[in-house]
């Protein structure tokens, strides 16, 4: 039976980020991945057809970002900043939105953290700002359950107080892909990465861990790091995906039901030329409660446009067939922009989308913390024995969770902890 310092389950960020410093440390470190590629819910697609790669899952870099751009400067490849402006399509008409986002920030920074924990629904129920912000609050409620794939009548308002707009209105992207980021991580991995390999249980004790994969084969190592998503955590023993540990991990438990895991549709439309007739466009909210908002790739001058629906409308459309989901995304902007369906659906040469809620290796988009569980990413993030780590967007730090950034810097932290236990 084959033997390890360090094996890593999961070649998302976190797993590829920790692997990476542990195998530069001179450990023996494989990396388990169930999938057929690397990357985890970075998933970049490129077609001879279009100019741009093609973002299925992550797309943007949130904030300051010093783990990604770090890398990014390691690799030698370029991040542009996301600009245009926003608009608001309802009912046929066209309009400049930039008051909304001040009034949003007004709303999240009347949270307060002295008395208990109410999930955000029940925060605006409260009618913070009165008349002067009702349509604020409206406003407010989409912007969290799309910008953090959540449902407000679970998403924890303590955890939203205190943050603002800035990173959903400054952010980047990777001009060559995401995907560069997983590759660089990947580059002096080689047969350590093992595709196609999902592990189904871990049997541990402190000091010592067997890895059980989908093909029976078993494998020793003195610990185990793990980053797979919360919905693979979180799932039934029964469920796609699922791994059991023996025994049970103390804590575990309570601490994943502090957590959810939230849902996204990602539709990508490539127009022959878009159905709006405005320069500098980066954003367009409609008033529709399900597709919500679509964003073109400007500065980059070319006609793709991604639709975004985030939270509870998302996970009703979940399993449904792509071109289904694309004619009602379309039906609802020919309706807001006031144009023939028609007329919008014969520009359309193309789409493409990803169901990460069906997806049997995710279970979901990223996580948010639910009411009381503002410590939980916290206490995921805390060494078991010793011996089982855990990393990956779920255990970052309350900024950080559900990003990119938050993987990577959760995939280095755990390295320094498995590295200061393995030399004690």
């Amino acid at each position: 039976m084959e033997a390890l310092d360090v094996a890593v389950i999961g070649a998302g960020a976190a797993g590829l980020a920790a692997a990476d410093e542990l195998n530069h440390k001179g450990l023996t470190v494989a990396v388990f991945e169930a999938r057929d590629r690397i990357g985890g819910r970075i998933l970049t697609l490129r077609d001879a057809r279009v100019p741009l790669p093609i973002e299925l899952g992550a797309e943007f870099i949130h904030g300051e970002a010093p783990e990604t751009k770090r890398i990014l400067r390691e690799a030698g490849r370029l991040d542009i900043a996301v600009e245009g402006d926003a608009w608001e399509a309802e009912k046929g008409r066209l309009r400049q939105s930039e008051s909304q986002w001040k009034d949003i920030d007004r709303l999240l920074q009347r949270i307060d953290t002295s008395g208990p924990d109410l999930s955000f629904a029940d925060f605006l129920a409260r009618r913070p700002g009165g008349k002067s912000l009702a349509q604020a609050r409206k406003s407010v409620r989409l912007f969290v359950q799309g910008f953090h794939a959540a449902d407000v009548e679970q998403i924890s308002a303590h955890s939203l107080a205190g943050s603002d707009s800035g990173e959903a209105r400054h952010s980047s992207r990777v001009l060559e892909g995401y995907d560069q980021i997983p590759a660089w991580l990947a580059r002096d991995l080689g047969g350590a990465i093992r595709l196609g390999c999902p592990v189904t249980a871990i049997a541990w004790e402190p000091g010592q861990v067997e890895l059980t994969l989908g093909t029976g084969e078993r494998i020793r190592a003195r610990a185990a790091v793990v980053t797979v998503p919360l919905g693979i955590l979180q799932a039934p023993p029964d469920a796609p995906g699922a791994i059991r540990f023996e025994p049970e991990v103390p804590r575990l438990a309570k601490t994943l039901d502090r957590l959810a895991m939230g849902s996204v549709l990602r539709l990508i439309v490539w127009f022959r030329e878009p159905p709006w007739k405005v320069d500098r466009l980066g954003f367009l909210f409609t008033g529709d409660e399900t597709f919500r908002v679509w964003w073109t790739a400007y500065p980059v001058l070319t006609p793709f446009a991604v639709c975004w629906s985030g939270g509870p409308p998302a996970a009703e459309l979940s399993g449904r067939p792509a071109g289904e989901v694309a004619g009602r995304a379309l039906r609802a902007l020919a309706t807001h922009l006031g144009l023939p369906l028609r007329r919008v659906e014969s520009r359309v040469l193309d789409f493409w989308m990803h169901d990460w809620q069906t997806d049997p290796w995710t279970h979901g988009a990223y996580s948010y913390p639910k009411v009381g569980g503002i410590h939980a990413a916290r206490a995921l993030a805390r060494p078991v024995e010793k011996t089982l780590f855990f990393a990956g967007e779920a255990t970052a730090k309350d900024e950080e969770n559900g990003t990119v950034e938050g993987a990577l810097a959760s995939g280095r932290r755990v390295a320094r902890q498995v590295l200061r236990a393995l030399e004690e």
